[in-house]
């Protein structure tokens, strides 16, 4: 209602008025943050701060209220100092945190960062976030903790994979991943088979194409029946190639890994041996014809 009488004044370019109706609607509902968040819209910034100021004073969980009083600030040093005091009364807030490290250079964002896994340490991107700051070992560190502390994640997991293969540990990648499936399975967590292929196209996209084989080899039999799964595989690799730029190593992989199930199928040779073709070169189309007369020697 104080909201909404406000912008009546307002839209009637009656400024002195709709300041005038929602700084006693601040008096009158202390307790709404939308209140206070409007007055500080309607007022020029320095009002607005000492507006937010009284308003953290009365709400100092309310998140939209901090963020609002840090937008505010012009200086940098004030951003980090009002989102710095903010975690002080709300230190489970994962927004906050992200603002105030967003604002850090490499070594302090660390540090907050290990701070925010300690308070949050539900919020899965906080954790991959440190783990990308750390060296090798001390990442490796983070994400076994990550893991503990969210075993139902499957990012950990996949961050793991794609950081031994970063580090030329290729032997680690399908054990990682083999013990994901079977971690997750213990804790009952059902993935749907689209939010499989998405991890399996963004490991290729980062740059980790045996993370991404393995995760084809783990996951993607997942969620499909026995009668249906050449037909599925074979689509799942077509949509692969109709993305933008296309999946090629993801399309590649799961025709391959098809094949070890289906050896003895045309069509998937055939698959493969046209995507070779169009975006292979002339060894690898003619790998894949050779392999593929061995094990269809009538076609």
């Amino acid at each position: 209602g104080w909201i909404a009488a406000a912008r009546v004044e307002e839209l009637a370019n009656k400024m002195a008025s709709a300041r005038k109706i929602i700084l006693q609607g601040c008096e009158e509902a202390p307790d709404s943050e939308d209140v206070w968040l409007e007055a500080a819209r309607l007022h020029p910034p320095d009002t607005a701060k000492a507006i937010l100021a009284n308003a953290v004073k009365r709400l100092p969980t309310s998140v939209k209220i901090w963020m609002q009083a840090a937008e505010l600030e012009t200086l940098e040093i004030r951003k980090k100092a009002v989102l710095r005091r903010s975690l002080e009364f709300i230190p489970n807030s994962v927004q906050l945190w992200k603002a105030a490290i967003a604002l850090e250079n490499a070594t302090d964002a660390r540090i907050m960062l290990a701070r925010a896994v300690e308070c949050v340490p539900q919020a899965v991107e906080m954790w991959l976030a440190l783990a990308r700051l750390e060296t090798h070992e001390n990442a490796r560190k983070v994400l076994n903790q990550a893991r503990e502390a969210i075993p139902t994640e499957r990012a950990t997991w996949i961050t793991a994979a794609k950081l031994e293969e970063a580090h030329g540990n290729a032997h680690l990648v399908n054990r990682i991943i083999e013990k994901m499936v079977v971690s997750l399975a213990q804790y009952q967590v059902v993935i749907k088979r689209d939010d499989w292929l998405q991890d399996v196209i963004e490991a290729e996209r980062a740059q980790s194409p045996l993370t991404c084989t393995a995760l084809i080899r783990y996951t993607i039999g997942q969620g499909v029946e026995a009668e249906d799964r050449q037909k599925t595989w074979m689509d799942d690799a077509d949509y692969c190639l109709t993305l933008h730029p296309p999946a090629v190593h993801t399309a590649r992989s799961i025709l391959n890994f098809a094949l070890e199930v289906f050896p003895h199928k045309k069509g998937i040779w055939w698959q493969l041996a046209n995507l070779e073709k169009e975006y292979g070169n002339a060894s690898s189309l003619e790998d894949v014809l050779k392999r593929g007369v061995q094990h269809v020697p009538r076609a």
